[in-house]
């Protein structure tokens, strides 16, 4: 018996030039700013633009587990959008259970891509 529930294809990443314009692609957030000063906002979901008394905008980044602040600039220079395995936002009790006070403007996880291993060594 086929299971009725397909997935959907993974997104890819690569056809952005850069994460500001990855992460808008997800219609959850809207990236602004200029000059390697951005912010990047919570729009869509039950707790956009409430952001638990936080400030809007300041959306902790999570790649690969590990928490990178809520620094948009330091993320866009360790992860490029042709290494972005998947994105995916967290916002209101989920993000603030699993971040603490850091996650109430939202978090973003990233996951990316497996680096192949250099096979000269």
């Amino acid at each position: 018996m086929q299971n009725s529930r397909t997935r959907a294809p993974k997104k890819d990443y690569s056809i952005y030039q850069t994460l500001g314009d990855a992460l808008q692609s997800l219609g959850t957030l809207k990236v602004t700013g200029q000059g390697g000063m951005y912010t990047v906002n919570l729009i869509a979901g039950r707790y956009a633009n409430t952001n638990f008394m936080s400030n809007p905008g300041s959306v902790l980044y999570v790649v690969n587990g590990i928490d990178h602040s809520k620094d948009y600039g330091a993320v866009s220079s360790l992860v490029t959008p042709k290494d972005i395995l998947s994105i995916r936002v967290l916002n209101g009790p989920e993000a603030v259970m699993r971040w603490g006070e850091r996650g109430t403007g939202g978090v973003v996880l990233i996951t990316t891509k497996e680096k192949e291993p250099d096979k000269n060594n």
